[in-house]
């Protein structure tokens, strides 16, 4: 993927001597990574997000062209540090010997999926797969916007709201599920890092395919959209206005073409990729009691 030109030119105007080197640089380096990944098929973190859009995907498997994304200095930030704390804890487990694997592959042909897990562990209590997540401040507001809401009011501390986070969120518990699914393994531990203060909290999970079906389903209505030429259906919450659709690299073809205006029914693909996901309970670092009991089913 090319760099926004947009981006460039605040380069090029910049009077910063040390940070636009830099941001230069990390956009080169982004433009690379993104230029390298795999486009022919979807990937975990990309579907199991409550907003994941099929039709998006549809048009890079295809190779419509992607309008340049842009990137701040913050952002690309964001992404570094989000690898350096992956890093760390591999390079940490693995010393401890608990590391069997780390950046395991994944692969799924018949629903189209490829992608890498975080590692596989394996203890006296067998073998589970790993996920490692950076959480700051804006994880929680996007994933979880009721506990984000009385921070942003200024009614809890920011030591607050990450002690109330008692239970991975939806999108991760999703994407290790599938993890699982395609590695035939029904144990995980999902490891959060709180990026203000490097705490940190574990949550052990089960294997549940009832979780997993949908999103297997929604990959498969991709698959036969591939194989017929003719892209899925916008999902029923989208609009040209709608944050990811503005975000979307595809959005002036997509709302171009008007063979999609007549909206799926609810009970579409795209709905059940986002329905309530029911997640664990956390194994430690804190009290297992939580508002968010409609998750508390794993054991």
């Amino acid at each position: 993927m090319a760099i926004n030109p947009a981006d460039m030119k605040r380069l090029i105007n910049s009077p910063h001597r040390l940070l636009a080197p830099v941001e230069r640089l990390l956009l080169e380096n982004n433009s690379k990574t993104s230029a390298e990944r795999d486009k022919l098929h979807l990937h975990p973190s990309e579907i199991c997000k409550k907003d994941w859009c099929p039709r998006s995907s549809w048009y890079r498997i295809n190779g419509r062209e992607e309008a340049p994304e842009s990137f701040t200095l913050q952002r690309l930030n964001i992404f570094a540090e989000g690898h350096l704390i992956h890093g760390k804890w591999q390079g940490w487990l693995t010393e401890a010997g608990l590391m069997e694997s780390t950046e395991a592959p994944i692969f799924n042909e018949e629903h189209r999926i490829i992608g890498h897990a975080d590692g596989i562990i394996n203890d006296k209590q067998g073998r589970a797969v790993l996920e490692i997540k950076s959480v700051g401040v804006g994880t929680v507001r996007m994933e979880d916007y009721g506990l984000f809401a009385p921070y942003g009011k200024k009614e809890i501390t920011l030591d607050e709201l990450w002690n109330r986070i008692k239970f991975p969120f939806d999108s991760h518990v999703r994407q290790t599920q599938l993890y699982m699914y395609c590695l035939g393994i029904d144990q995980a531990v999902i490891l959060y890092e709180w990026k203000a203060t490097q705490a940190v909290k574990e949550f052990s999970i089960s294997y549940q395919p009832e979780i997993v079906d949908p999103i297997l389903g929604a990959c498969h209505s991709v698959v036969r959209a591939i194989e017929s030429g003719i892209p899925p259906d916008r999902p029923s919450w989208v609009s040209p206005d709608n944050r990811v659709c503005k975000s979307c690299p595809f959005k002036k073809e997509c709302w171009s073409d008007k063979s999609s205006d007549e909206q799926s029914p609810s009970g579409s693909s795209s709905s059940k990729v986002s329905e309530e996901v029911r997640s664990s309970r956390q194994t430690s670092d804190g009290d297992s009691s939580s508002s968010q009991s409609v998750r508390r089913v794993i054991r």
